[in-house]
């Protein structure tokens, strides 16, 4: 059943950035426990399981593997549809489920467009139907960088079959909330394929679609009717340039303001990183650390996040996540403006210095201001209340103090701004017309 997120955007919890592809059970346990404590009372309420949830082994054998050009032994029934682990999570997924419900948490996982590649191997039979995996297969429109994952046709009948029982599966046999689909974006005939499955169970499912490398306005149109959240980037890890990507981004798709469908910034990663990967591991996930984000650009991540509306899912291993990051991503006045805004938009962009305003969709002489240092260095600005789209100066609070803001008596407020650094404000237009 499609869900309508529109109102409240999601919160959650996703495995990938503390733990790769290899989360086990006493882990997934551990990380719920936290979750319920620290982040489900400020509204973060999905907590989900990222990549290969259905293949043996740890860190290590799948680091000493992918070196060899192979993969891990994954589980599959006879329909051709990956199914848990049973040496990760000897309890079942099912068992994780109702945990999570039962703590008033939605559970989700992490899924690809096609089908495996082991059910095109062993040409498994398409449940419900005479077709077999072979018949889907599309070996031109394979992903370019998960082998274990196989294409299927869009135009045959027995796609839409696949889906519909791979659906099915997860929806009454798992339990799942929340599905991300991924290497779906440049496929937004495999969205809508998709999706009809999600319509078709009685289970409401949100649907959150990955990556986003190569979207543009063009896509978020073509998806709009048919998923909750659209992925705006590739994955972005924990270093402040990558700040100055997602405003990138951002103003890129800042007209794609339906909140039907959220524009997905990606996961917050802060706290324990890749916990489990190997020392020795030079793989592009880099090695076992806590996040290499400064103060600064944690502040600037979560008001790139709260000032589009973004989807805030929490990245790191919880067990080894600071206290002040926790205290970061529950910020109420952020959270507010997370609830609350439309995607902002661009005022001015000029000095190095990026301005962008975002208006409530509750109060319209309400609204939130971000200043953004694209510089990598520290830096003096001067701003006029023209260069934040106003004729005059509104009440401005910081949101990340709660002090006032005010210009000095030049009529321009100066301050400086650090290396890739941040201004959070929100704003009230005091005389009740946005001209002001």
């Amino acid at each position: 059943m499609y869900i309508d997120t529109s109102a409240i955007p999601i919160r959650g919890w996703n495995s990938y950035d503390g733990y790769g592809a290899s989360i086990c059970e006493a882990e997934v346990l551990e990380n719920l426990e936290i979750f319920l404590k620290k982040l489900k009372p400020a509204g973060y309420e999905y907590f989900c399981l990222d990549a290969a949830w259905y293949a043996d082994g740890g860190a290590e054998e799948w680091s000493r593997l992918a070196a060899e050009g192979k993969y891990r032994y994954m589980h599959m029934d006879a329909w051709g549809r990956y199914i848990p682990s049973p040496e990760r999570f000897p309890s079942g997924l099912k068992n994780i489920a109702d945990l999570c419900h039962r703590a008033g948490v939605k559970f989700g996982v992490h899924m690809m467009r096609g089908l495996p590649r082991r059910a095109v191997l062993e040409n498994t039979p398409v449940w419900g139907t005479s077709y077999h995996a072979r018949d889907l297969y599309d070996p031109e429109n394979d992903c370019l960088w998960c082998k274990y994952w196989a294409s299927a046709k869009a135009d045959h009948p027995g796609t839409q079959a696949f889906y519909n029982s791979e659906v099915e599966y997860l929806a009454n046999g798992l339990e799942v909330d929340f599905i991300k689909l991924d290497d779906v974006t440049e496929h937004p005939r495999h969205v809508e394929l998709f999706a009809n499955a999600v319509a078709r169970v009685e289970r409401p499912i949100v649907l959150s679609l990955s990556p986003g490398n190569e979207v543009w306005n063009g896509t978020y149109r073509a998806v709009l009717p048919f998923a909750n959240m659209m992925r705006t980037t590739g994955d972005v890890w924990d270093n402040d340039a990558d700040n100055l990507r997602k405003l990138e981004r951002w103003y890129a798709l800042e007209s794609c303001n339906d909140p039907r469908c959220r524009l997905d910034f990606d996961m917050i990663p802060m706290g324990g990183l890749q916990v489990n990967v190997p020392q020795l591991d030079k793989a592009s996930l880099g090695q076992s650390r806590q996040s290499r984000l400064s103060a600064g650009g944690k502040r600037t991540l979560m008001t790139i996040l709260a000032m589009t509306g973004s989807p805030l899912i929490f990245g790191g291993a919880l067990p080894f996540t600071a206290e002040e990051d926790l205290e970061l991503v529950t910020h109420p006045e952020m959270l507010a403006c997370q609830q609350a805004c439309q995607v902002g938009r661009r005022m001015s962009c000029f000095r190095h210095l990026d301005i962008r305003r975002s208006v409530s969709r509750v109060d319209e002489y309400t609204g939130w201001i971000g200043l953004f240092n694209t510089t990598g260095i520290d830096r003096l600005f001067h701003v006029s209340a023209e260069e934040l789209g106003l004729s005059v100066w509104p009440e401005l609070t910081d949101v990340w103090t709660g002090q006032p803001v005010t210009p000095g008596e030049n009529g321009l407020w100066e301050a400086v701004i650090p290396a890739n650094g941040s201004c959070f404000w929100k704003y009230h237009i005091l005389c009740g017309r946005k001209s002001c």
